[in-house]
């Protein structure tokens, strides 16, 4: 698998020693020389030296054959560009943008970035599970949705203990998606399947959802 990406800092470095080397083949493009120096030396990956908004820079990276397009610049507009670049002209599958404001996530999937990522979006979404939804835990928001993955511990006051899937009505669409007995067995979600106390539930619903669900499963 190939993975190209745009921009050499942090996020780059970090995502490259992650990443199982035997499965990636990565290239990376970083316009500062001292910067792609030090990653070619560091984590012997190919760099090239250029503007990842430049088509003849990636073209020189092969982006014609990348299977993923990864820009992480501090630069929204250069992420932006990159991604469109590759996706219309060199025509990379999958595209990846990191956001740096979060007022840009909607116009970034608007113009067809397959997925978005914000720091300060994911550090908000911490936050604000630790304080409003204490005992629920974010896993999972799905880009240009308001549906999240949530997981939980079900409370042994909740009225949905003892009953089936089929049995209790949960709040609007929101569904089970495997629980996981004290035990460590695995549920997968049948109508029949009864739930218990102690069970970590995990479920997708909507963000509009979670109040109500925390409210009649977790508290």
């Amino acid at each position: 698998m190939r993975l190209i990406i745009v921009g050499g800092g942090k996020v780059a470095y970090n995502l490259i020693s992650t990443l199982p080397r035997g499965k990636w083949d990565i290239s990376v493009i970083e316009q500062e020389y001292e910067e792609s120096e030090r990653l070619a030396d560091e984590l012997d990956v190919t760099v090239h030296n250029g503007d990842g908004t430049n088509h003849d820079v990636l073209e020189r990276a092969r982006a014609e054959n990348a299977d993923v397009l990864v820009a992480v610049t501090g630069r929204d507009e250069d992420n932006l560009i990159a991604c469109q670049l590759a996706k219309t002209v060199f025509h990379v599958k999958t595209c990846v943008a990191r956001v740096n404001n979060p007022k840009n996530m909607e116009m970034f999937i608007r113009m067809g970035v397959d997925k978005v990522y914000c720091g300060t979006q994911l550090v908000a979404d911490i936050i604000e599970q630790e304080i409003e939804y204490e005992g629920m835990r974010l896993l999972y928001r799905v880009t240009g949705t308001s549906k999240l993955l949530v997981e939980f511990e079900l409370s042994g006051h909740s009225h949905a203990v003892g009953k089936t899937l089929q049995e209790y009505r949960f709040p609007g669409e929101s569904k089970v998606v495997f629980s996981r007995r004290v035990n460590g067995a695995i549920e997968m979600p049948t109508g029949l399947l009864r739930m218990l106390a102690g069970d970590i539930m995990i479920m997708v619903c909507d963000e509009s959802e979670q109040d109500r669900i925390w409210n009649s499963m977790v508290r």
